[in-house]
């Protein structure tokens, strides 16, 4: 009902698992990312919007699971992951213990779900078109009573949308390299961008929990840990992955590359600039061949105090955003025809 919903919103917003600013009102995706919460906490901080979509947004993708489950076959098998007990593995019978997950306890993890759902695709497709960046969506499966993926952080920004049923999130702050909003995460324990955590070595004075329900909408940045488990219900939900082809990063190595700039002016630039701004993603709107976009968006970054008379320099280049663009756009079209997007192929 209505009073469970603003209910469950005040008791969020005492507890500080929302921001300050968290609204009750549920809408569509489109409708959060719009919003000033979202605004408010995007590549910063993470955000729980409980009951955030409305049911004419979740009704289309009711039982999504049963719908795709049914299809997984030997076409799309690569695209089918299966966990239990927190570790992942390969069942003999890929087709069989997808459609019978429940029984069996374990975890389905369905990836490129945007290519095997219509109305997966039709909100991808319309959170793409709204943040300029690109959207990858996996379906989340799980029994009761199961620990799906242990600790671990993305190496995207994920929003998180319940289904059905109910999850319980284990939610700690970044640490290590992961503050620094990382693009790439490595399965080699002890390296520096290891993203897989023991649960006893987590510092929880820097974690929550959240226990989402039907309806309810999660944000977190790259980074953020997180630990996922079902309790008494069975749970579904999709991960909708934020990402963008480029970082600042790309954009000071491109105005290198297309001799912009020379190198000391691009060291002087990049060290005025923290690693966790360099690796925040460039919306697709402002990688564009003219005079002034990307290069006024570069500009925009919160540069140190000392680097007046480098930014003064880069101001003063003309064609840099024209050049910078292009290049960028090319190696995005290069990439895109070498490792070509998954399809679920039916």
């Amino acid at each position: 009902s209505s009073v469970v919903a603003m209910l469950r919103v005040l008791l969020a917003w005492v507890f500080n698992s929302c921001s300050e600013t968290c609204s009750a009102g549920p809408g569509s995706l489109i409708d959060f990312v719009l919003s000033p919460d979202f605004a408010s906490v995007y590549e910063d901080k993470w955000l729980y919007f409980p009951s955030g979509l409305s049911s004419s947004f979740v009704q289309p993708l009711t039982e999504v699971e049963l719908r795709v489950l049914a299809k997984v076959s030997g076409k799309n098998a690569h695209l089918v992951k299966f966990y239990k007990d927190g570790e992942q593995f390969v069942p003999a019978d890929v087709a069989g213990t997808a459609r019978h997950y429940l029984s069996e306890g374990v975890m389905v993890v369905i990836n490129s779900m945007e290519t095997a759902d219509p109305a997966t695709d039709h909100f991808a497709k319309e959170l793409s078109k709204t943040l300029g960046l690109q959207i990858e969506v996996n379906l989340y499966a799980t029994p009761p009573q199961t620990v799906g993926i242990d600790a671990h952080h993305d190496r995207m920004d994920v929003i998180i949308l319940q289904i059905s049923g109910t999850k319980r999130w284990l939610i700690c702050d970044p640490i290590g390299a992961a503050r620094d909003l990382p693009v790439r995460s490595s399965d080699t324990p002890g390296h520096a961008l290891y993203n897989r955590y023991q649960l006893e070595s987590l510092d929880y004075s820097g974690c929550k929990n959240v226990t989402m329900f039907t309806g309810d909408l999660l944000y977190l940045p790259r980074g953020t840990i997180h630990a996922p488990a079902t309790e008494d219900s069975a749970s579904v939900h999709l991960t909708v992955g934020l990402l963008s082809a480029y970082t600042w990063q790309d954009v000071a190595q491109a105005l290198l590359m297309t001799q912009s700039i020379n190198r000391n002016l691009y060291q002087k630039l990049v060290s005025c600039l923290s690693q966790r701004n360099l690796n925040k993603l460039v919306n697709s709107s402002v990688v564009v061949e003219d005079e002034f976009t990307l290069l006024g968006a570069f500009l925009q970054l919160p540069f140190a105090s000392d680097c007046a008379k480098a930014l003064a320099k880069l101001r003063s280049c003309k064609h840099c955003s024209n050049s910078t663009a292009a290049l960028m756009l090319d190696v995005k079209r290069k990439r895109d025809a070498e490792s070509p997007s998954a399809k679920f192929s039916v």
